[in-house]
């Protein structure tokens, strides 16, 4: 099921120190944590490669434009182009399970731990935890402390950031330390680079998501990509891509949105399909191209 792999695997990588699963940039299908995940999210479920109808997977052009003055901070480091071919999924929490350990896998120096940590996006592997820090005394703690000098150095600046590489298991890693974010991924500067304007980021190259987000209710734990989701007994063509958002990764009830290419593939009987996805629907209609369910996260049986 797509959304309760999302749903487990935040809590999962929260509660085992969520850089402390991610491995090596290079060595991405042996990422422990995140082995179903991307078993869904980064292959079958691309508009692009979804099925018989995939190259008329092409909806009306919206005329919707992000308020990135009030969007959630998030959003401006989503990208269209990712390391990974697929749908572009991402998955991201501002809420932590209590005794979650930030920093577990992460160099000391970095400092990441519920107190400095504010939010964790994910999104074809590369990572981002939001918050405080001080890229200065990292770089200078890094370049002073020889107990550190085999597995850990300070290998360039990029606006503001201090780029470490890092020896994890005889691959390596790059983290991008900043003020307000820690990025970890080979694609750290295009981050950056559309977090501050730079480069293009994911609404900017499709409006959808923008509605995506406006229909979403919660800011504080949000799951997206391409394509239908893959859960049981949810069997839907149409779907161009869809959301679900909650309170916390453990929440009681979550609220999804499917939004569709054309309208006329947004009936009752797909309506009803979309229903499977929650083991107890709440509330479920449709508007336009956007089907939404509102109940219970699927059951585990």
């Amino acid at each position: 099921m797509d959304h309760t792999v999302t749903r487990r695997g935040v809590v999962a990588l929260a509660a085992a120190g969520l850089a402390g699963c991610l491995g090596s940039d290079d060595e991405q299908s042996d990422d422990p944590a995140d082995t179903d995940d991307s078993a869904d999210s980064d292959t079958d479920s691309d508009p692009e490669s979804n099925g018989d109808d995939a190259g008329s997977l092409e909806p009306p052009e919206r005329d919707i434009e992000p308020d990135w003055e009030a969007a959630a901070e998030f959003r401006t480091w989503l990208l269209a182009d990712t390391v990974l071919d697929g749908n572009r999924r991402f998955d991201y929490t501002s809420v932590f399970p209590e005794g979650t350990e930030l920093g577990a896998g992460f160099p000391d120096a970095v400092g990441l731990s519920t107190d400095t940590v504010d939010g964790h996006l994910i999104q074809s592997y590369t990572q981002v935890f939001f918050g405080t820090f001080d890229p200065e005394a990292v770089r200078e703690a890094v370049s002073e402390d020889a107990e550190t000098a085999d597995d850990l150095e300070v290998v360039d600046d990029y606006e503001g950031y201090a780029v470490l590489e890092q020896s994890v298991g005889g691959d390596t890693r790059r983290l991008a330390v900043g003020p307000d974010a820690v990025v970890v991924g080979r694609d750290y500067e295009r981050r950056i680079d559309a977090h501050r304007g730079e480069y293009e980021r994911l609404e900017e190259a499709d409006s959808e998501f923008t509605h995506l987000f406006r229909e979403l209710p919660h800011d504080e734990t949000i799951t997206g990509h391409y394509g239908a989701p893959a859960a049981e007994g949810v069997d839907v063509d149409g779907v161009y891509l869809w959301g679900v958002s909650s309170e916390s990764p453990t929440a009681d009830e979550l609220t999804w949105k499917f939004v569709f290419a054309r309208e006329a593939d947004l009936t009752e009987d797909a309506l009803t399909s979309l229903e499977e996805i929650s083991a107890d629907v709440r509330e479920s209609g449709i508007d336009g191209r956007t089907a939404t369910v509102v109940g219970a996260p699927p059951s585990f049986s």
